[in-house]
């Protein structure tokens, strides 16, 4: 009998575990919800402060992240609290004395996570006062880059309760803040009163302007603080440097050297110590804004080094030892040749031609332009110095069948190379293919000031106006264009920066509202009222 029931037991048990499905552990819906705080002690707000310990409870076990980069505290005490984590509570060490009648504010920005799916507490904020009340007066606003408009991250708000000219240099803050990724910034519990107000991109994380490359934004005039302020645009620079110094010098193409500066120069001189080179030894090359130049050596026979004294004027900017390719590592036996043709070409263009090397001689006629399969008549020009780039000048007929000859033999370069046969066919565009932006222009200022056409933010003209004026920019190509206007305050046609113990703030950038939509065989017609 008991056998049966065993065996029984056991039919009844196979049948049930085969009809079993295996179902995978599931842990349950992802936690997306934040800690909370539970309670503070003393409490959040709290006045009459004089506790050397804060103590924060939230509902789950918490950590910190990146704390050194987020808590900002505010005013600035002589000593940064410690922060600890014990479980669930958040412990905060008050070091050094607090000033008397003061509210103190500690914005832990982003740092409050929960330890599970780092879910984190924005900005949590714990305030106090050593006084009988809150100081609740705001300044907030959003910092962006003077040149540009864009958002600048990480920057720090300084108010000041000293007003002297060396302030930023010497002086910490009374109260700071932070921008977030928009380049908001809000400065809260402030006392009523009179402030200084900087922005600092604080490289070394001093609170103090105190090295060359760090921008700046002040304000001119002392704020008066009685209410709330908000909506404030602050325009960060980098002042110009007046020290000057080579800031890259190498040799990594045979008989190129490339030198980097800091900064255009103006009177820029080279000597070289050696006293066996040929003269002249070097054909130069600057960049558009001066602040490269290329050195194209005339000889590289004997040389194993360059010693080079950098002048700009009378001042010496900088010496340099350059280590030089040898004439053993030099295995090109043809100059090389580059065109701007592209398989469609664009209208309004001249054909650009470059050899990699400056030439020594060159037989422009023996290039052959072809129309159609008809020979035709163009204009070249050398641009620049160092006859290294040329320009093909024709009226391009549209849509029109073009093929461009260069013969062998026609350049060659300064170590005696020639260039290969260059044939290339290529196509105009259509008119058609083109859009048109007709643009005026309605300032309501009397300076001078420049109009920028960008395309995927790459320059397509630059134009200099004064009062009311029309324009038309015609061969654009589809895309999304934007406009830019520079107030050009003292006339020189460019951008300049501010400085600020001259009082001088950056020339002004304004931005057309929005991207222009340009399309093929389409005018935009785009009136821009400047309001400034």
């Amino acid at each position: 009998m008991n056998l049966k029931r065993t065996i029984t037991f056991t039919f009844v048990a196979l049948i049930l575990l085969s009809c079993a499905q295996i179902v995978p552990l599931s842990g349950g819906e992802k936690d997306i919800t934040p800690p909370k705080e539970v309670e503070s002690k003393p409490k959040n707000s709290s006045i009459n402060f004089a506790e050397k310990t804060i103590i924060i409870e939230f509902n789950e076990f918490i950590k910190l992240n990146n704390i050194s980069s987020q808590l900002i505290v505010s005013p600035l005490m002589e000593t940064q609290p410690e922060i600890l984590v014990r479980g669930k509570k958040l412990l905060i060490k008050l070091e050094g004395e607090l000033a008397e009648n003061t509210t103190y504010s500690l914005n832990f920005g982003n740092s409050i996570t929960d330890i599970t799916e780092n879910n984190i507490f924005p900005n949590y904020k714990y305030v106090f006062s050593t006084g009988s009340f809150i100081d609740s007066l705001s300044y907030s606003g959003i910092v962006v880059n003077a040149f540009d408009l864009s958002k600048k991250e990480s920057i720090y708000v300084l108010l000041y309760d000293q007003f002297e000219d060396s302030i930023p240099y010497k002086e910490i803050p009374r109260y700071v803040a932070l921008t977030d990724k928009e380049g908001n910034f809000s400065i809260t519990n402030i006392a009523k009163g009179e402030y200084k107000f900087f922005a600092i991109n604080d490289i070394n994380s001093n609170y103090l302007f105190d090295l060359p490359n760090e921008e700046i934004a002040f304000k001119k005039n002392i704020i008066n603080l009685d209410s709330s302020s908000s909506d404030n645009h602050i325009y960060l620079f980098e002042e110009e440097n007046n020290l000057q110094f080579l800031d890259k010098a190498e040799n990594t193409v045979y008989g190129k050297i490339d030198l980097t500066f800091n900064q255009p120069t103006k009177n820029l001189t080279i000597n070289a110590l050696n006293t066996n080179l040929k003269t002249p030894w070097h054909i130069e090359e600057k960049n558009e804004c001066g602040d490269s130049i290329t050195l194209w050596l005339t000889s590289v026979e004997g040389i194993e080094s360059l010693d080079l004294v950098l002048k700009d004027g009378e001042e010496i900017l900088d010496t340099t030892n350059i280590i030089i390719i040898p004439t053993s590592e030099f295995k090109d036996s043809t100059l090389q040749i580059s065109t701007n043709i592209t398989g469609s070409f664009d209208l309004n263009k001249n054909v650009n031609i470059s050899t990699s090397r400056p030439t020594s001689t060159q037989d422009f006629n023996s290039i052959l332009l072809f129309e159609d399969s008809n020979q035709v008549v163009f204009d070249i020009e050398k641009s620049g110095l160092t006859n290294r780039k040329f320009s093909l000048k024709y009226a391009f007929k549209e849509n029109t069948n073009y093929q461009l000859f260069i013969p062998p033999k026609t350049f060659e370069d300064i170590y005696g190379l020639k260039n290969d046969t260059l044939k290339i066919n290529f196509k105009t565009k259509k008119e058609a293919d083109y859009g048109i932006i007709n643009l005026k222009v309605i300032p309501n200022f009397s300076d001078n000031y420049i109009v920028q056409l960008y395309k995927n933010k790459h320059l397509i003209k630059e134009s200099y106006f004064k009062e009311t004026v029309k324009t038309r920019y015609k061969f654009l190509t589809p895309g999304n264009y934007e406009l830019k206007l520079i107030i050009d305050s003292n006339n020189d046609q460019k951008w300049n920066t501010g400085n600020y113990l001259e009082g001088l703030q950056p020339e002004k950038v304004i931005y057309f509202e929005k991207e222009i939509k340009n399309r093929a065989n389409w005018d935009n017609d785009i009136i821009w009222t400047i309001n400034e």
